[in-house]
């Protein structure tokens, strides 16, 4: 092959690759320091309802590509069925099922169930991730990736199932490890028991989720896009996937219409701590419109993904450039009632976002003298259409005089100064009061937890002021709890610890049932050292599943150390508690024996203190002859000296 060509092959792919590590660096915008994450509502049927966080008495259809996140809580009425897709797997809720977000960052997934049947499928739990599920009786963490399933009846009594994978369950003081291949029944609520027992037969809804979840196995996109975004799935069924020499692989979406382009078939909605975020009505809207950036070729739209080799990926709400800005046309201005338009984000565009702390800092001005790639392919619509969540594509202005005026305008850098009212909040464009709510038991009755929840967030009626008076800037964590000085839980909750120092989760059956629980100290941190799980095998963990975990601080070895001689003490304490109770009944048991002898006892006892009977007169005749004869064969002590 002639040599100029191999060069300049070797040239275009080196381009592509460089232009594909802008891409990916890009994405994650800089000054995202926030670390609340997100969950994807990415599929149902049914009749599902939605209640957020900030907004908690207000139950509303559910919406396919919502954000779930802190505070916010799903329910499915009889015959309905939920999917929930997380950075590192996914989760499936059965009919009538209560599930609720408890906290939600990168290193924390904690829910509450308070009814209902959820599977999750964990593609990974990195070494410092913490995954936790609490329940009316019991608190149940996943150890590693794996398919587990928690049961919750109305009564609050818990099953945990481990199919692959391994878990703790802890209730009343006291956890108890559980491997693959077991499932754990926990009941009562104050004085909880337990039973470990083999898995039962796979039922109807085990069905229905392996069935659910096995696309997700089988997608080519994950070789092209970073392992801890969500909604690749959808991507092979709905696109293709092909080569530009200038990005690398990229993927282009199917049966679209020729004009079609990126961030218009859906709508705007407010959630703190982002703002301003973009809700698809695509089936395949997810992974496409928070994360990675588009392009143009050949008369087509692509999406350049982020790759698997990124380390540190965050999520976006939205990643586009908004233009306009205050005063600078009355016909056109974002912050004075006109309109608003946004434009999507090519590879090597510039990004500052309008959440985070770098979107508060004073010196952010309009950018200026940066040539965008998409600068032509603006999205206008009035501002009541923007800040009303309506349907986008419906109401896009075609005007050519705006939507050249707006084209013109600079590139807001920083928060969008539009202020979202009531109507921004809504899920779902449905009619509000049609979505069914969950039992009253199941809404007030507490759950049990490992680790400490957040605080919910503050609600939106408290903090639109503050919105107001920061000119449109998203409402932070340390700003909502100044709002609500006293923090209001999502869910009522109690520690697992009851009395420190003290264990009564016991084992259904004295004699079996499992290993004996260990002592809970305290509710445990975030990315704390747990005590050692056995080693994953082959059957439980494919190779390069779970990230290595990196070698302990000593402060964590310390700690772990700490753990494991309270633990030690704790075994001992018990062990001699029942050796105790043991010796205990034996020596009752001997007393009660003694207490109630039977006639032959008292024949011998009577026997025994009955003095022995004297000698007859010949035998002691005998005896004197006997003793004088000793007498007389010892030698005298005179002889003696």
């Amino acid at each position: 092959m002639n040599s100029t060509l191999i060069r300049g092959r070797a040239l275009v792919a080196l381009l592509g690759t460089l232009a594909l590590a802008s891409a990916s660096q890009a994405q994650s915008p800089n000054g995202d320091d926030l670390q609340q994450t997100v969950v994807r509502v990415a599929y149902f049927s049914g009749e599902v309802s939605y209640s957020r966080g900030d907004n908690p008495d207000d139950w509303q259809p559910a919406s396919l590509n919502f954000p779930m996140t802190l505070g916010d809580r799903l329910y499915t009425a009889r015959g309905s069925r939920l999917e929930l897709q997380t950075e590192g797997g996914a989760i499936y809720l059965a009919p009538e099922t209560d599930l609720a977000a408890l906290n939600l960052t990168y290193e924390v997934k904690q829910f509450s169930l308070g009814m209902g049947s959820v599977s999750f499928r964990i593609r990974q739990i990195g070494s410092g991730e913490s995954f936790e599920v609490d329940t009316p009786n019991a608190a149940v963490t996943f150890d590693r990736a794996g398919e587990y399933r928690i049961d919750v009846d109305r009564d609050g009594n818990t099953r945990v199932i481990v199919n692959r994978g391994y878990a703790y369950v802890a209730a009343a003081g006291g956890e108890v490890p559980l491997e693959a291949g077991k499932l754990m029944a926990i009941d009562g609520i104050d004085s909880p028991v337990y039973d470990i027992t083999s898995l039962p037969r796979p039922d109807s809804w085990d069905h229905w989720v392996e069935t659910r979840s096995r696309p997700s196995r089988d997608t080519g996109s994950r070789r092209y896009v970073n392992a801890d975004i969500s909604g690749v799935d959808d991507l092979d069924q709905h696109g293709r996937w092909s080569e530009i020499p200038e990005y690398g692989t990229v993927w282009s979406p199917a049966n679209v219409s020729a004009d079609w382009q990126p961030y218009r078939a859906g709508r705007w909605a407010w959630q703190d701590p982002w703002g301003w975020s973009w809700v698809s009505n695509e089936s395949w809207g997810w992974a496409p419109y928070h994360y990675g950036r588009w392009v143009t070729s050949r008369s087509r739209w692509y999406w350049v993904p982020v790759g698997p080799d990124v380390r540190t990926v965050r999520y976006a709400p939205a990643l586009v450039a908004f233009v306009g800005g205050p005063g600078f046309s009355s016909s056109v201005s974002v912050g004075g009632g006109g309109n608003v338009g946004w434009f999507p984000l090519a590879p090597r565009d510039p990004f500052v976002p309008w959440w985070g702390s770098r979107a508060r800092e004073t010196n952010l001005t309009n950018v200026t003298n940066v040539t965008y790639v998409n600068r032509t392919y603006v999205t206008v619509v009035s501002q009541n259409t923007f800040i009303s969540g309506a349907p986008v594509a419906r109401n896009t202005i075609r005007d050519a005089r705006v939507v050249r005026e707006i084209s013109a305008a600079p590139v807001v850098r920083g928060p969008l100064q539009v202020v979202p009212v009531a109507s921004s909040i809504r899920v779902s464009t449905e009619r509000p009061g049609s979505a069914p709510r969950p039992p009253a038991a199941a809404l007030t009755r507490p759950v049990v937890t490992r680790l400490a929840p957040a605080p919910a967030p503050a609600l939106f009626h408290e903090k639109a002021n503050l919105i107001r008076e920061s000119r449109g800037a998203p409402v932070q964590a340390a700003e909502a709890a100044r709002l609500s000085p006293d923090s209001r839980a999502t869910r009522p909750t109690r520690s697992v610890v009851v009395d420190p120092g003290r264990v009564t989760l016991a084992p259904k059956n004295a004699r079996g049932g499992g290993p004996a629980p260990v002592l809970v100290t305290r509710e445990v941190t975030p990315g704390q050292t747990r005590r050692e799980a056995p080693p994953a095998g082959t059957r439980e963990m494919p190779p390069g599943q779970v990230k290595s975990a990196p070698a302990p601080t000593q402060q964590q070895q310390q700690q772990l150390d700490t753990r494991k001689a309270q633990e030690a003490e704790s075994a001992r304490k018990t062990q001699r508690q029942q050796q105790l109770d043991t010796r205990k009944a034996q020596e009752a048991e001997s007393a009660r024996k003694t207490q109630q002898p039977s006639a032959k006892q008292k024949q011998v006892t009577e026997e025994q203190k009955a003095p022995p009977p004297k000698a007859k007169a010949p035998d002691q005749k005998k005896e004197q002859d006997n003793k004088g004869k000793e007498k007389k064969d010892q030698p005298d002590e005179k002889q003696k000296g």
